[in-house]
């Protein structure tokens, strides 16, 4: 999964700056957590199981501070959820602690070398070696160069951040995990994602893959360089045009509830993109031999709503292909291809690896990516910023729908009919702002609390609504647990339909398209069998026996059709006092694989 750095160096108490920082980051990992910093030329350190968010730093740990400090919220993948296993880990001495987001692929051999030089392991953790080798490397280096050494001895991903009780120092580099440099006035962030220290500085440096920065607390400088070659890397300081409001819950009890009610700014916003910037995406793909989308997850159902609605509006075969599966397939990729890789984050390790396995078939990549500096809107050929905004609950909403938009935007600019796509999609933003408001919000809450009881619900949509059968299953098993499947209702009579029984949830999207008349064909046939129908649809039917509107928007109306399953299962988690920002075993994007 990933885990949620912070690092601090300046003149306020660190602990407080991280304490904060990782607060906003707990959507990456939320098993445990822990700081260590430096108080009086010695590192001090606390570790605790569970969650940080109702930790209170003066409350709690009164006595802890220092101008020098880095933390971790944790997501276990080596070893279990125990205060050892929990991150900031320690050469044998203490005199060294290292934060750690990746996976030290050779760290088993790593470890064996190190016990027979005498180092002593309290953890099951792989990171705990990264800060034995720096250990190791220091007895014959500097602090830099001994950290940029054992680094070239791990295999796999890592972001760490490191200090030193000698030195007055703290360094941070990525492979394969992101890492960003906060500037402030005098003092310095480091940080998984911009959230951490947006309340802090706007202005950032993205670390490149293989980057390490030194940053001297004492000279308020920092230095980066190549950590393979030694060499320096000029910075470029990037100004993040986020707001503060915008990454934090804005008075709302839950993330999730706040970022599906700004899906009507988001589509708005995706409106208003640059043409020049659609237009440049849209020659890629009609230059291209064959299209392949690749995606996970949510994203990868965006990606197939973006190939059925190119295959409709501009007769273009595009093949969907989870990025986890994209290697199986990569021998085929060629020279003249072009991969549309969709993605949150930028920092999915499965879409990372598929955008090297393109590049290495000389295929080019397009990317559709919502954070700015992410290491996808890098390593891609070109980029389409979409209009989310920062989204830090686990389950992805509004990301969803500016990906639906986007894709949207490019099938109206390949068409020649943006203007037309531009009047849909605003039809769609009052669609979603009229399902958002309060009276609607209550039925669907009456809805979601039966839904709560259900041992299983089913979703069914033809074409352009298939995704959104497959996307509305998966909100609700993400943040519920209960156990959910979306289906093409093609496929209803090859297996499925043997499923249906008495009182089953059937969720049902029927928009004015084509589809329409066989999907509630099935809709019929599941009723025969005693499910439940719940009806999205421009229309009401007498086959279902709940109906919620949308507006008749023919390829466009899916925008509108998912925002009721996306809060159904947001009530259903409330329903079942479950805490809707923060799944069990989910993190926000799995940047290891």
């Amino acid at each position: 999964m990933m885990c949620g750095i912070v690092g601090y160096i300046g003149k306020k108490n660190g602990a407080e700056v991280v304490v904060d920082g990782l607060k906003r980051l707990e959507y990456r990992g939320y098993d445990s957590w822990g700081l260590a910093a430096k108080k009086n030329n010695k590192i001090i350190s606390h570790k605790q199981v569970g969650k940080i968010g109702g930790f209170d730093l003066k409350k709690d740990l009164p006595k802890f501070s220092g101008t020098t400090c880095i933390g971790h919220t944790r997501w276990a993948t080596h070893g279990g959820v125990t205060k050892a296993n929990s991150h900031p880990h320690f050469s044998c001495d203490k005199k060294i602690a290292v934060v750690h987001n990746g996976i030290v692929e050779n760290y088993q051999r790593l470890k064996e070398v190190l016990q027979k030089k005498g180092h002593k392991f309290v953890s099951q953790t792989d990171t705990e070696v990264i800060a034995h080798l720096i250990e190791q490397e220091l007895k014959s280096k500097k602090f830099t160069e001994a950290v940029r050494s054992a680094l070239k001895k791990v295999e796999g991903s890592f972001a760490v951040a490191i200090i030193n009780e000698k030195e007055n120092k703290m360094i941070g580099a990525r492979k394969g995990s992101p890492l960003v440099l906060g500037i402030g006035k005098g003092e310095f962030v480091l940080g998984s994602d911009v959230p951490a220290f947006l309340k802090y500085t706007d202005k950032v440096v993205f670390l490149d893959e293989n980057g390490i920065v030194e940053i001297d607390g004492r000279r308020s400088t920092y230095h980066i360089t190549d950590i393979k070659s030694g060499k320096t890397i000029k910075p470029k300081v990037t100004k993040i045009t986020w707001s503060l409001a915008e990454a934090e819950k804005g008075g709302h009890p839950h993330f999730m509830i706040k970022e599906m009610l700004e899906q009507p700014q988001v589509i708005e916003k995706t409106i208003g993109i640059d043409e020049r910037e659609l237009k440049t995406a849209a020659q890629m793909i009609k230059r291209a031999k064959n299209i392949y989308v690749v995606a996970c997850g949510t994203a990868l159902h965006a990606g197939i709503y973006g190939s059925y609605l190119l295959s409709t509006q501009n007769n273009l075969m595009l093949q969907p292909i989870s990025a986890g599966e994209f290697p199986y397939f990569g021998h085929l990729i060629k020279k003249d291809d072009l991969v549309i890789t969709v993605s949150q984050s930028g920092e999915t390790a499965d879409v990372l690896e598929a955008v090297r396995s393109a590049h290495k078939s000389g295929a080019k990549v397009l990317a559709l990516v919502n954070v700015l500096g992410s290491s996808l809107m890098r390593m891609a050929d070109y980029s389409l910023l979409t209009k989310a905004g920062p989204e830090i609950c686990v389950l992805s909403t509004k990301a969803y729908t500016s990906q639906l938009a986007m894709f949207a935007m490019l099938a109206g600019t390949l068409s020649g009919n943006l203007r037309q796509i531009k009047k849909d999609l605003e039809k769609a933003k009052e669609d979603v702002a009229k399902i958002l408001q309060k009276q609607n919000l209550e039925k669907i809450k009456k809805t979601a609390k039966k839904l709560s009881n259900a041992d299983n619900i089913y979703a069914l949509g033809r074409g352009i609504n298939f995704p959104n059968a497959l996307e509305s299953c998966l909100k609700i098993k993400e943040v519920s647990y209960i156990h959910a499947e979306g289906f093409a209702g093609g496929d209803l009579k090859h297996g499925p339909i043997a499923l249906i029984e008495k009182s089953v949830p059937v969720l049902v999207f029927a928009t004015d398209d084509e589809s329409e008349p066989e999907i509630i064909s099935n809709a019929t046939e599941v009723k025969a069998r005693g499910a439940e129908v719940i009806g999205f649809s421009y229309r009401n039917n007498q086959v279902f026996d709940q109906y919620f509107p949308i507006a008749k928007n023919g390829l466009i109306a899916p925008l509108a059709s998912i925002v009721y399953p996306q809060l159904m299962a947001y009530y259903i988690a409330l329903e079942k006092k479950l805490d809707p920002d923060k799944p069990r075993n989910l993190a926000k994007s799995v940047t290891v694989k």
